[in-house]
């Protein structure tokens, strides 16, 4: 149970749900969209913003080019002091808080929220399989003076892009931001390959993860809460505090097939033990697996194996 300071402390932190109250937080101008919104943070406009921003925890992700300057940057529990160009993260839930004494700091940054995800499927595929955006321990890190050309040639694209008239400037903003998450992307994995820490973190999150789903599996169908129909994806993904997209990404990334198919193997492998080790019909069986009816979990059944679930129990039991 966690004591009254430690409730105290967590209630003091504000959660920030939208990128209006994010901009208010921190003194800056509001977002000319709700859900998208990218800056670049230059010695005159660090002038309006204020130098300490306390600890706030958010549901939006955030990707920062730091260029030059001087900062002293607080995510989940890392810190670090930055004083070389570099790349750092904001994922959804994360409690962050910075102090930036120097005026002349240079950086550009894109924030967006689930929203504008959903509203661009091929940037959630991109997003929900990195892990990094997954992780408390995303830590910021330092690239080279050819790389901060690159990426800054793509944020003062979409920058342009954003301040203008164009009815259709999202479309084009969308392609520039999947251009630049997939130079992130190869950038993280080239400086994170030699990082056995990150790579051993990242693998157990996710081995955690994929058991978690399989108990959760197990749990709704031995409590007879499973239904094949009202129990998809997304439900199992909000009981694990996670997007379905992510859990499919990690499924895919550790066990080379998709959430659904894990989902069928598992149903599939609940069955099996039911005919083999019980005497209860193959209805009865149907029933407390969430099946409408017989049938329709023969089917499935023999989709999985190649048999009907009568043939399986004949030749096992």
């Amino acid at each position: 149970m966690k004591s009254k300071k430690l409730k105290d402390a967590e209630s003091s932190i504000p959660y920030l749900t939208d990128l209006i109250s994010f901009y208010k937080h921190v003194n800056a101008k509001p977002p000319l969209h709700a859900d998208f919104d990218v800056r670049e943070l230059d010695p005159e406009v660090m002038k309006s913003y204020d130098f300490v921003a306390k600890p706030f925890r958010h549901s939006f992700y955030c990707i920062t080019l730091f260029m030059q300057g001087n900062a002293q940057l607080n995510g989940g529990f890392w810190k670090t002091n930055l004083s070389r160009p570099a790349l750092y993260f904001k994922t959804p839930s994360q409690v962050v808080s910075w102090s930036k004494p120097e005026r002349w700091l240079q950086e550009y940054f894109i924030v967006f929220t689930d929203a504008f995800l959903r509203a661009n499927p091929i940037l959630a595929e991109l997003i929900f399989d990195m892990p990094f955006f997954h992780l408390e321990k995303a830590i910021p890190f330092e690239i080279d003076s050819q790389e901060v050309d690159l990426l800054s040639g793509i944020y003062r694209q979409v920058l342009i892009e954003y301040h203008s008239s164009n009815q259709d400037k999202f479309s084009l903003i969308t392609s520039y931001v999947h251009t630049l998450l997939l130079h992130v992307r190869r950038l993280y994995n080239k400086y994170s390959e030699n990082d056995r820490e990150l790579i051993d973190h990242i693998s157990d999150r996710e081995h955690l993860l994929i058991d978690n789903f399989r108990k959760l599996i197990r749990k709704s169908i031995t409590n007879g809460t499973f239904n094949e129909y009202r129990k998809p994806l997304q439900y199992f993904a909000k009981e694990l505090s996670t997007h379905p997209n992510h859990l499919n990404a990690v499924i895919k990334r550790q066990k080379q097939k998709t959430a659904i198919a894990f989902l069928h193997e598992q149903i599939c492998m609940e069955a099996q033990s039911m005919l083999n080790q019980t005497d209860q019909t193959i209805k009865q069986i149907a029933f407390m697996l969430g099946f409408s009816d017989s049938s329709h979990f023969g089917n499935f059944f023999k989709k999985q194996t190649g048999k009907t679930p009568a043939t399986y129990r004949e030749q096992n039991v």
